[in-house]
């Protein structure tokens, strides 16, 4: 990590500890002061004058701090010499993969001083520079081609300004111009702690308020007790709904199937661990290159497999969804299909909407560090130009790549294939045979897409590839394929002819069954590990043959496993899973897992982005991270479940209480010569009555 702050005392420090490295690859070591302020004496003479060149055509000035900040290094002031430590300096470890330094971030901008004429104020940039591994050795580029380090510039200086600064010095040095190496991109963090608010954060800063202070009015209301009996009090009851106390209630009293709840809980905690590694890869990390030793491990496999979590979800949202409007057609009464498409919207639609908010005009001032900017800009800027996407739920495909909360691209897919569930199980109720074989070619199609999509376009089933060679992360498995929708849809059509199975067919299976049925699951399960834990191997050379294979059975073998232990747990062959599955603290958790899929990959971001200090990669230290992650996203989650979730579902439900609601009741027959079904209605029967009375 050679990263160097201070526009020239960055370039100074980098050519410090260049000039001993590389002095000593080419057996041209000379002696190196003892004082750090004897820095300047090993660059060119010309060398200030060569930086003042190169930003005077610029209206700031950054040139006039700079060189201030260097006679005041020379002649030994304190503040500058601080400027000149909190920068970066060349690390230990970098054969380890300690390419990233943040230097001294609060040291660096402390700084506010006035020298010669001139105000200074530090201010924190981090610099990525080209990578240096052919001297290194290839171990350097196996996770990064680029090495990032830490400046303390003057504050006029802007980032093109910190990279030309840099890369003049750097040319300016014959030792290291040779070599090709040089700064490329800079990302310097504000200063002002305190900006003025812009319109839109006024006005979110103002909704959140209003959120807040109505729940908590609500709150006390409920806690008064004041209900009567009288019209107006009837209506001032209705605020009640938004009451804490009534929501936190609602917490502990879910309205799904017990066992479905703990799947649903452990599936989500166990989709965050590999979300959790992902600011592993901005952070800096002494030990960056032993994240591949892990990643050959078989530890490793908990993070491989949990994105299956994924189609666990999809097939819970297939088989409630089919379970809870069969249960209601089978009771008799009418399903409102326009209701039923606009409370799925809705029921998702408020919370990710207020976190896109949230993050469109008030992330950025949530707290600072070193890679504040460079982390959460682009995640700002894509949330205040591409939030729409997301609320059409079509970011799996529209802008990907720019996509607001990449993590929600999971919400698109369900809800893409919400929208064509209800006429699958329409012609399942209604027209049993066209029902099973529409849905048999949507199950038949979801299986045969993948590896066909895969052969075609060389995709893998790893959810990202390293390219050992260039030193990169590929993503383009990740938005063309691993995100499509026509990917995706095998186990949430799978949970729909559950869900039309259970509530249609009830079996008996003798216990010699059942568990061969267990066993056969856990069979398909690790059929699903061992290859995918194969292909993330390091030293995995692309195989079509073993990925389209993979691509064929993965997320079918999965899902199948997934439903029988959905089947089981529900019609009494769960045995002891069951019974842990069921257990009364999964309620609450259950109905939190939604918030705290929305917030757990936002707050590992922010704390990455806010980080100051690098820390060691091992299993406890990883352990330790998850764990109080785990801890403060459940809080943070039941925080935005009381006062955005819940409140928003109430709305919903006042709004639909005013829409009159019809008192039929369906009975359904079905006539022995055409085997089809005849619906008739209790409103039918009067309207009949009526006109036969009157003939």
């Amino acid at each position: 990590m050679f990263f160097f702050h201070f526009e020239y005392v960055t370039v100074l420090l980098y050519a410090f500890g260049q000039i001993s490295v590389y002095a000593s690859v080419e057996g041209d070591v000379g002696k190196i002061g003892a004082s750090s302020t004897d820095i300047f004496s090993y660059f060119p003479a010309r060398w200030k004058e060569v930086i003042k060149l190169t930003v005077e055509s610029s209206e700031s000035t950054c040139a006039d701090e700079v060189l201030a900040v260097i006679e005041a290094v020379e002649s030994g002031q304190t503040w500058a010499m601080q400027m000149l430590d909190a920068s970066s300096k060349l690390p230990s470890g970098l054969l380890r993969g300690n390419k990233r330094d943040y230097g001294m971030y609060d040291e660096c901008i402390e700084v506010n001083e006035h020298y010669n004429n001139v105000s200074i104020r530090g201010k924190h940039c981090m610099v990525s520079f080209m990578s240096i591994s052919q001297i290194f050795t290839p171990v350097v580029s196996d996770i990064d081609d680029r090495i990032f380090s830490s400046v303390c510039f003057p504050s006029s200086c802007n980032e093109t300004q910190v990279e030309q600064i840099i890369n003049v010095t750097i040319q300016s040095i014959p030792i290291i111009s040779g070599l090709g190496f040089g700064a490329t991109v800079a990302s310097c963090s504000e200063v002002e702690l305190v900006e003025d608010f812009t319109v839109g954060e006024v006005l979110t800063i103002m909704f959140f308020l209003a959120v807040g202070v109505f729940v908590i009015f609500c709150t006390i209301y409920d806690f008064l007790g004041n209900r009567k009996s009288s019209k107006a009090s009837t209506r001032m009851n209705t605020f009640v709904k938004f009451s804490l106390r009534t929501n936190a209630i609602e917490l502990l009293n879910p309205k799904e199937l017990p066992s479905i709840q703990g799947i649903r809980v452990l599936s989500m905690y166990w989709l965050t661990i590999p979300h959790h590694f992902v600011p592993f890869i901005y952070e800096p990390m002494p030990n960056l290159a032993d994240i591949l030793k892990l990643t050959n491990s078989w530890l490793a496999v908990v993070a491989q497999v949990a994105p299956f979590s994924v189609d666990t979800f999809l097939l819970l949202s297939g088989f409630c969804m089919a379970y809870s409007v069969f249960k209601k057609l089978k009771s008799g009464k009418q399903i409102n299909w326009l209701k039923f498409y606009v409370h799925r919207y809705l029921r998702l639609t408020a919370s990710i909407a207020v976190l896109i908010l949230f993050s469109s005009f008030l992330v950025h001032r949530v707290a600072g560090g070193s890679m504040w900017k460079a982390l959460l800009s682009s995640a700002v800027d894509s949330c205040r130009e591409n939030w729409w996407v997301n609320l059409f739920y079509l970011h799996n495909f529209e802008k990907e790549e720019e996509m607001c909360l990449h993590h929600t691209w999971y919400l698109a897919v369900d809800m893409q294939l919400f929208w064509i569930s209800p006429i699958i199980m329409y012609l399942l109720y209604y027209w049993p045979k066209h029902g099973r074989r529409i849905l048999g070619f949507f199950l038949l199609a979801s299986i045969v897409t993948p590896p066909v999509d895969l052969a075609i376009n060389g995709y893998s089933s790893a959810t990202f590839r390293v390219n050992f060679d260039p030193g990169e992360i590929i993503w383009d498995d990740m938005f063309d394929f691993y995100m499509a929708t026509y990917n995706r849809g095998f186990p949430f059509f799978l949970g729909i002819l559950l869900g039309y199975d259970v509530t249609n067919n009830k079996r008996q299976l003798t216990k010699v069954n059942s568990t061969i049925y267990w066993i056969i699951a856990c069979a398909l399960m690790l059929n699903c590990a061992w290859p995918l834990h194969y292909i993330y191997n390091t030293n995995f050379a692309y195989n079509p043959v073993l990925e389209i294979v993979f691509a064929l059975t993965s997320r079918p073998f999965w899902s199948i496993a997934m439903a029988w232990i959905v089947y089981a747990c529900t019609q009494g062959y769960g045995g002891p899973v069951a019974r842990f599955l069921s257990l009364p603290f999964f309620r609450p958790l259950s109905r939190l897992s939604y918030s705290i899929y929305l917030l757990h990959l936002p707050i590992e971001m922010i704390k990455a982005s806010a980080s100051r200090n690098s820390g060691l990669f091992d299993f406890s230290a990883v352990f330790d991270r998850y764990l109080g992650s785990l801890v403060l996203t459940m809080i943070a989650g039941l925080i935005f479940s009381l006062f955005i979730e819940l409140p928003a579902a109430a709305l919903e439900n006042i709004i639909f209480d005013y829409v009159p609601k019809s008192d039929k009741v369906i009975t359904v027959k079905k006539t022995r010569e055409t085997k089809r079904h005849v619906f008739q209605s209790t409103d039918n029967n009067i309207r009949r009555r009526r006109k036969h009375s009157s003939s």
